[in-house]
């Protein structure tokens, strides 16, 4: 793995400035009131979109690599996570007070797997040497980022107890 000092500036400041609304998201829903209730709406949504993007990436690397034969399950793996994402977001919307089943929190807990999930298959993209080293750590920051962010959102959301 090369050092994250390799990599290009475009992707690192991209890549970092893409863990911001993860962050503000976070911070939102924390604050409480109607910063809470705009971050419960636009978090997930915005997990969503870059989960998807993530994927998208990985399903075009596979057609510029593997051009006339890509895998099949490469293709179906990258769907598959940008699905997930799109349904974390309306089990979010279904869930209601005083069910059984809390849909809101399965659905953080679906983006958190996916972008864990996407992490683990970009890893192992790098290990073989299909993206470039520096990848690896810009991946690992941005998705803990993600997951770090998603995680305390869940937590806010689940604990009804909890305010800053």
């Amino acid at each position: 793995m090369k050092p994250l000092s390799d990599a290009p500036l475009a992707p690192v400041l991209l890549g970092f400035a893409g863990i911001l609304p993860f962050i503000a998201g976070a911070l939102g829903l924390a604050l409480g009131g109607q910063a809470a209730l705009q971050a419960a709406n636009a978090l997930p949504v915005y997990a969503a979109v870059i989960l998807s993007f993530m994927a998208g990436g990985r399903w075009a690397s596979e057609l510029v690599i593997h051009g006339d034969k890509p895998r099949t399950g490469v293709l179906v793996l990258a769907i598959l996570i940008a699905l997930a994402g799109w349904i974390a977001v309306p089990l979010q919307v279904w869930s209601r007070p005083g069910s059984a089943v809390n849909f809101e929190l399965i659905g953080w807990g679906v983006l958190i797997a996916g972008f864990v999930i996407q992490f683990l298959w970009d890893r192992s993209a790098i290990r073989d040497a299909l993206f470039p080293g520096w990848y690896l750590p810009l991946r690992l920051y941005c998705t803990l980022g993600a997951v770090i962010s998603l995680s305390l959102a869940a937590f806010i959301r689940w604990s009804p107890t909890f305010s800053l």
